[in-house]
């Protein structure tokens, strides 16, 4: 099963040559349920940490926050940025403070933004 959330709002941009980095961050679930989704406790703490993420990225619009993608013990969270090295520092910096989980970082080309167009 997959749960997927995207911003719609994000159609008229897509492929902005400003935006052709994309950004995975993901979080390994600590205790899923049989389905690979989170229980109610962690879900929470999901919450949490996907508010500290967007805070940090969307600063002055350098990234722009895509969909979310809930799946077989994951959850991972998708946007697209004009600045992958700052966004990575940024990454690496949360990485140090958010305690509770495992984050991981893919950053990858994506001009055409094909993770995006998966979903919506």
């Amino acid at each position: 099963p997959l749960i997927a959330r995207a911003n719609a709002g994000l159609k008229p941009h897509v492929g902005h040559p400003n935006y052709s980095h994309h950004v995975g961050v993901s979080i390994p679930f600590q205790n899923p349920d049989q389905n690979g989704f989170p229980q109610s406790d962690e879900a929470a703490e999901l919450m949490n940490i996907e508010d500290r993420i967007c805070a940090e990225l969307e600063i002055g619009n350098q990234s722009l926050f895509a969909a979310v993608i809930t799946t077989n013990g994951m959850r991972e969270f998708v946007f697209y940025t004009s600045n992958p090295e700052a966004v990575q520092t940024k990454l690496e910096k949360l990485k140090g403070e958010i305690r509770s989980h495992s984050v991981q970082v893919i950053i990858k080309h994506d001009a055409n933004w094909n993770t995006y167009r998966e979903f919506v």
